[in-house]
């Protein structure tokens, strides 16, 4: 009877470690991923480059016992971690900002207390008319401080409202509105503009400004181009283009929903 149980413990233990083990490596794999795809379209992609190429001299170094050369690498690691510290400030904070505020187990997108068509109305008639907007929609990060940037509002979402605001040459047209609990919060919002490769040439402010909202909080983010009139999402720091109207509905809809993920289904154009 004493071997059965020291046998049971044994495999329980057994177990465990293995278990422990996949967890970790498993737990690991995915901080690694999620650092890639955050930094994957940023300046630090090249960073990150130059580092993994500083480590393979360093063990080629290493190994082919190169001593010169495996010094000035040992004397200049302290000196490079503090330049990528101060020179990549603002990715490590969104990095950090992220993580912190992202809402694992996201609040339901209630349709019924959201004026959808009215704001998918407004985004298509503002895009047949080649008029320039920018609309913010919160989710679960907390967007206060750029509320407070601009013009408080507080009204209901309607059409006709989100069309005057950006109205060419009308006082609240610059900058964003920003959407928050189904209401229309504030207009000519101030938002952080992002240096992402995403963006081309032809895009200007506006969707620098949508970018760098999406990259820094999980907020949604819709813009209509005045040059040509086409429709962008921004959404967790990616940006999709060429928005088809009949797919917008669908889209924001897609967005969201906490029960479906983020990015699989529609891929960047």
């Amino acid at each position: 009877m004493e071997a059965v149980f020291e046998r049971t413990v044994y495999l329980v233990s057994s177990f465990w470690e293995y278990f422990r083990i996949i967890l970790d490596v498993l737990l690991v794999a995915f901080l690694l991923y999620w650092v890639y795809t955050f930094i994957s379209n940023t300046r630090a992609m090249q960073l990150l480059k130059g580092l993994v190429a500083i480590f393979v001299v360093a063990v080629l170094s290493h190994v082919l016992r190169l001593d010169t050369l495996n010094w000035l690498i040992t004397n200049l690691t302290s000196y490079i971690v503090i330049t990528v510290i101060i020179l990549f400030q603002p990715e490590l904070r969104r990095l950090l900002t992220q993580f912190g505020q992202r809402n694992w187990i996201s609040n339901a997108f209630t349709t019924d207390t959201f004026p959808l068509d009215e704001m998918v109305n407004a985004i298509a008639a503002m895009a047949e008319e080649r008029i320039g907007s920018l609309i913010v929609i919160e989710r679960n990060t907390g967007l206060k401080a750029y509320i407070e940037s601009g013009v408080i509002i507080n009204s209901v979402v309607t059409e006709e409202l989100i069309r005057t605001v950006f109205f060419p040459n009308t006082a609240l047209h610059d900058g964003a509105i920003i959407i928050q609990e189904a209401r229309i919060m504030a207009a000519a919002c101030y938002l952080p503009l992002s240096d992402s490769r995403q963006l081309k040439k032809q895009h200007g402010a506006r969707h620098r400004a949508a970018l760098g909202i999406a990259e820094e909080t999980d907020a949604l983010v819709i813009v209509t181009s005045e040059e040509t009139g086409g429709i962008s999402i921004m959404v967790n720091g990616r940006m999709f283009s060429r928005i088809k109207l009949s797919d917008l509905k669908n889209m924001i809809l897609y967005f969201m929903n906490p029960k479906t993920a983020y990015e699989e289904k529609y891929s960047i154009k």
